[in-house]
């Protein structure tokens, strides 16, 4: 099997979202200070408001997930749509510096995931930096490859996982303070973050009586991740089977 590990891992996304969320913290009654939630939220703590937010993010029937996050010279951007009942389909980004134990790579992958059946269209990069042998590549070109489930290419589906980032809001202290106000792509939001956490970043969320978090944004140059188009009426479509290729002929 071709090998990944030139290729960033999903492990470093898991590392980027962590740092991005900035350690959101699971829900509970327990007060941050602060100046108050949204103001059609009033009564509720900071950490309440985010810990609503995180239950929409979760309950959304559908998302668009929408971002560049950094973290040890690995940068990954993302433009997906997230449909719970069925799957994810977008572009994945992956972009990284030399480092000592490699070298610098490049590309993006075009990605279909339906009840757990993944294709992905990758560009030459992405496909060199699997390790496979240039001339091959001819041969998928504007293909999709429905990889195998044993490929380590299925686990980028875990990248258009709602609930996979707002998993990381359940596993961190709560504390959070409200940050003032901000508009994030023309919606008002309300931001906030947890001082007691050092280097931490700040979550925005919107200002109505059911909140959405809006954008993850990370600290310094770590990036940020934006959450749009909650519960649209989207749908998953696999690609044409004259469009897609058996990933088990290329070990993926």
């Amino acid at each position: 099997m071709p090998s990944l590990t030139r290729i960033v891992p999903v492990g470093a996304l898991a590392v980027a979202i962590a740092l991005t969320v900035a350690a959101c913290g699971s829900g509970g009654s327990g007060g941050s200070g602060g100046s108050g939630g949204v103001s059609s939220l009033a009564g509720m703590t900071p950490d309440q408001i985010v810990q609503k937010a995180v239950n929409d993010l979760n309950a959304a029937t559908s998302l668009q997930i929408n971002g560049k996050v950094a973290s040890s010279g690995e940068n990954i951007a993302l433009d997906v749509t997230d449909v719970a009942a069925q799957g994810c389909q977008g572009t994945i980004g992956l972009d990284t510096t030399a480092s000592a134990t490699g070298s610098a790579m490049s590309g993006t992958a075009d990605i279909v995931e339906l009840h757990n059946i993944v294709y992905m269209k990758l560009d030459e990069s992405f496909f060199k930096n699997l390790g496979l042998p240039s001339s091959l590549f001819s041969s998928i070109t504007g293909k999709y490859i429905e990889v195998t489930s044993k490929s380590e290419l299925a686990s980028f589906a875990q990248l258009c996982d709602a609930s996979t980032l707002a998993s990381g809001f359940n596993k961190e202290d709560t504390g959070f303070v409200k940050d003032g106000t901000a508009t994030v792509d023309g919606q008002a939001v309300e931001a906030f973050k947890q001082p007691a956490h050092a280097g931490s970043g700040i979550v925005y969320i919107s200002e109505s009586s059911t909140p959405e978090i809006v954008r993850l944004q990370g600290p310094a140059s770590e990036g940020s991740i934006d959450f749009t188009n909650y519960n649209a009426a989207v749908t998953i479509t696999a690609p044409p089977a004259s469009e897609v290729i058996d990933g088990s002929k290329f070990g993926l």
